[in-house]
């Protein structure tokens, strides 16, 4: 119950912090891999079902390669996780409230053994939404948030 409210919580308010205020002369993320020119970014869109959050960030291990994650989440509960058009199943959800602010950690597992992790919390300075992404052998090859 207490992951649903969470959930809530944070779809309902501004779902970015001011991520809708970005100049319009800024490249989307689809624009931006079409084009071959990537730079770590985040973009969310407020929907009347869920939030939709994509990030494009670049290897942590060196490889020279952009990851690009789509997080959609929706007022019921749910969360999702595609990296590198992959998809991930959950494996594990737990919430709490800890010093006044909100919290959810939904755990993923993807093709060849990769892992990720989505975290949500919210407080009163405002929400976040963030992805670590870790490969077979657990290093983490991603982190994004917004």
């Amino acid at each position: 119950m207490r992951k649903l409210l969470l959930i809530a919580a944070v779809v309902s308010m501004v779902g970015c912090d001011g991520q809708g205020d970005a100049p319009p002369q800024r490249p989307t993320i689809a624009s931006m891999i079409a084009n071959g020119t990537e730079e770590r970014v985040s973009e969310c869109e407020k929907g009347s079902v869920s939030l939709k959050c994509e990030y494009l960030s670049g290897d942590l291990l060196g490889s020279g390669k952009w990851h690009h994650a789509i997080v959609h989440i929706s007022k019921s509960g749910d969360v999702s996780l595609s990296i590198d058009n992959l998809s991930y199943y959950q494996t594990d959800a737990r919430s709490g409230f800890v010093n006044g602010e909100k919290f959810g950690h939904f755990d993923f597992s993807g093709p060849s053994k990769l892992k990720a992790r989505v975290s949500i919390s919210n407080s009163n300075d405002g929400s976040r939404i963030s992805l670590d992404a870790w490969d077979a052998n657990e290093n983490k090859f991603m982190t994004a948030s917004n």
